[in-house]
């Protein structure tokens, strides 16, 4: 973990903020560079020497050069260090503001990967237990060493699932790892002979920074669907510090993720028509493999008080601790120590119509099987 002057930065108890930023180092962190303020010192050496300001200049588009100044130029090299850092909700809170005709290439994904978190963070941060909101139902709740509750709705023919989950602190270094080691999925998930439920490939087909990686996941279904392929692209977001007191939080953005206190992955499927996305080579889809799509994602963040997942896994806790206090100093449970998990995802296995049948195997068998082997 790190010292106590982060411990302030931090809005959440220190506690669950230790473990949240440990896991987050551990899983997330690309050290950064010293070169955050490279350019403004190079601008304000150009005052009198002029070599240096052109220097910078040329780096920017040509017709733009001139009304560059070195506010901008600073703003924009902190939005890349903040990228560098995973931070990408608060790079995006440095480039808001500024004229779209001075954004590089990496900014403009800086831009387009900020919006999908923020839309991950606004499903996410409903409560699916309200009346009608969002047409969500519930599949079941489970509870014991790990409690969890299972939400789906059907539209279009797309599935949509959310699970919450509430685990101890000490679970996400681990629960960022199993996540991370998407090569080794199709050894451990359970699968199923009847109906037929087996994902028999998970393959890495690149991996950038701690998290960020492209996987190449098939799954073996009921005769006569063909088996189903999906490419996923997966970005981690450093959501740990707040933001809530920069001055251009309400201008371009609503601000989501402002407070802090978050950890953020998302998934989503990649557009493989031209095969060459993002400089990727991927494989062309195979004969009798279909090719879904999703997208969604994960928000880690500590347990809100009124949780009603909470309660039960607590009483879990101190009937274990009481058997462990009579062997040792055992410390009693506490619901600071908490972290709520919510995995959201929409699907369309590209197929007219989903059978009844396989919808309620899986709802009601198949996820909570393979989200007790992931905790």
């Amino acid at each position: 973990t790190r010292g106590a002057g982060n411990k302030s930065k931090m809005t959440m108890t220190a506690a669950v903020n230790s473990t949240l930023e440990t896991g987050l180092q551990l899983q997330l962190s690309v050290p950064q560079g010293h070169g955050s303020h490279k350019n403004m010192a190079m601008v304000q050496e150009g005052s009198t020497n002029g070599e240096a300001m052109k220097e910078i200049y040329d780096a920017q588009p040509e017709e733009t050069s001139g009304q560059l100044t070195a506010e901008i130029l600073d703003q924009l090299d902190r939005a890349k260090n903040l990228w560098k850092d995973d931070k990408l909700l608060l790079a995006a809170q440095h480039l808001h503001d500024i004229d779209e005709k001075h954004l590089q290439p990496v900014h403009l994904d800086i831009l387009k990967e900020a919006a999908i978190f923020e839309d991950l963070l606004r499903d996410n941060a409903t409560s699916p237990d309200k009346k009608n909101d969002g047409d969500w139902a519930k599949s079941g709740d489970y509870t014991g060493r790990h409690n969890f509750s299972i939400y789906y709705k059907l539209k279009d023919n797309e599935l949509s699932c959310r699970i919450d989950t509430i685990i101890h602190s000490d679970l996400l270094v681990p629960f960022l790892s199993v996540l991370n080691e998407s090569e080794l999925y199709s050894t451990w998930l359970p699968n199923w002979n009847v109906p037929r439920l087996k994902v028999v490939k998970s393959e890495k087909l690149r991996q950038s920074g701690r998290v960020g990686q492209v996987v190449n996941v098939e799954t073996e279904v009921p005769w006569p669907i063909a088996t189903r392929q999906v490419i996923l692209k997966a970005v981690a977001c450093d959501n740990i510090d707040s933001y809530a007191e920069m001055e251009n939080v309400d201008g371009n953005s609503e601000g989501m993720g402002k407070d802090g206190g978050r950890i953020l992955i998302r998934i989503q499927s990649m557009d493989c028509g031209n095969n060459q996305e993002e400089g990727l080579d991927i494989p062309p889809e195979k004969k009798g493999v279909v090719r879904m799509k999703v997208k969604g994602g994960f928000t880690m963040q500590k347990c809100p008080a009124n949780n009603p997942l909470a309660e039960s896994l607590l009483q879990f806790d101190i009937k274990a601790s009481t058997q462990k206090e009579k062997k040792s100093n055992h410390e009693a449970p506490s619901r600071e120590d908490l972290v709520l998990v919510t995995f959201s995802f929409c699907v369309d296995p590209q197929i007219n119509v989903l059978p009844k049948s396989f919808i309620n195997f899986f709802l009601k068998i198949a996820m909570g099987q393979m989200w007790h082997m992931f905790l």
